[in-house]
């Protein structure tokens, strides 16, 4: 490989707009992302994502992962560089960085594709943790599409890049839409709509699974609001034992998506089978 150039200052201009990416009004005006850590940029590199370019420390592009990952990068051109560890902290939002970064094009936003089964929709999602964890089940349990309403966080911010794991890359999400929008869609498709909620007499453990669905998930405060719950054809609760009263969001979308394609019985491929 040829050697890399060397980055100095934090007043580099490619430094500084990686740093301006941990701000939330950043991310929702730039095209850009912040990834960081040599899993999460392998699976971005794998995923076909588009590269501006990529900051290691010396000792992070001798590891391994880090040699796989400038070996794709020489073969996709994306512009790589070395930098001392101080100034991938600067960039970094992790407390403790493995000192990679990488500055990386968003994916185009997409609506579902017509033959889903099952479409994830999300209210006000405002942990970033929980959405980062609806995200990874939801391409974990096989949902075709996600969308995200207008006042949830940003799908990348840079700790829901983290938590998601690289499902991010993967799924196709619609985000900063009305619900009322989603509503339109669904209504167009001649989906139903079903709103996950703690309030209903119906189980989950009942819904009829064989059809097309769009599943609503309510924020961990206030739930679905009212007026959305209305609009749903069915109104359906996670049966629980003990004292609990609800589960947070990250759980409960996890719990309803699984149960909705498997039964709760499982899968019957094996994985990469």
């Amino acid at each position: 490989m040829p050697p890399k150039a060397q980055i100095q200052s934090v007043s580099n201009s490619m430094v500084k707009h990686a740093y301006s990416l941990k701000s939330a009004r950043k991310i929702r005006e730039q095209e850009d992302f912040l990834c960081e850590g040599f899993h999460l940029v392998e699976e971005a590199q794998k995923s076909g994502l588009h590269f501006r370019f990529i900051f290691g420390t010396k000792e992070a592009w001798l590891t391994p992962e880090g040699q796989r990952i400038e070996t794709i990068a020489h073969r996709e051109k994306t512009k790589t560089f070395e930098a001392p560890s101080k100034i991938i902290a600067y960039m970094s939002d992790t407390v403790t960085p493995q000192g990679l970064v990488a500055v990386v094009q968003k994916r185009e936003p997409a609506w579902p594709p017509d033959n889903s089964r099952l479409i994830l929709a999300l209210c006000q999602i405002q942990d970033a943790g929980n959405l980062g964890t609806l995200l990874r089940s939801a391409e974990a349990f096989g949902v075709q599409g996600v969308f995200l309403t207008e006042g949830s966080v940003d799908p990348y911010n840079p700790k829901v890049v983290r938590s998601s794991m690289g499902s991010l890359f993967r799924i196709p999400v619609m985000s900063g839409l009305t619900w009322e929008k989603v509503r339109e869609w669904a209504d167009e498709k001649k989906i139903s709509m079903l709103g996950l909620t703690g309030k209903s007499e119906q189980s989950l453990l009942d819904i009829d699974r064989k059809k097309t669905a769009l599943l609503w998930i309510g924020s961990e405060g206030d739930g679905l609001p009212a007026e959305l719950l209305n609009s749903c054809a069915v109104r359906v609760r996670i049966p629980m034992q003990g004292q609990v009263e609800s589960l947070n969001a990250g759980i409960a979308g996890s719990v309803a998506v699984f149960w909705y394609f498997t039964g709760g019985q499982g899968f019957d491929t094996p994985k990469g089978e």
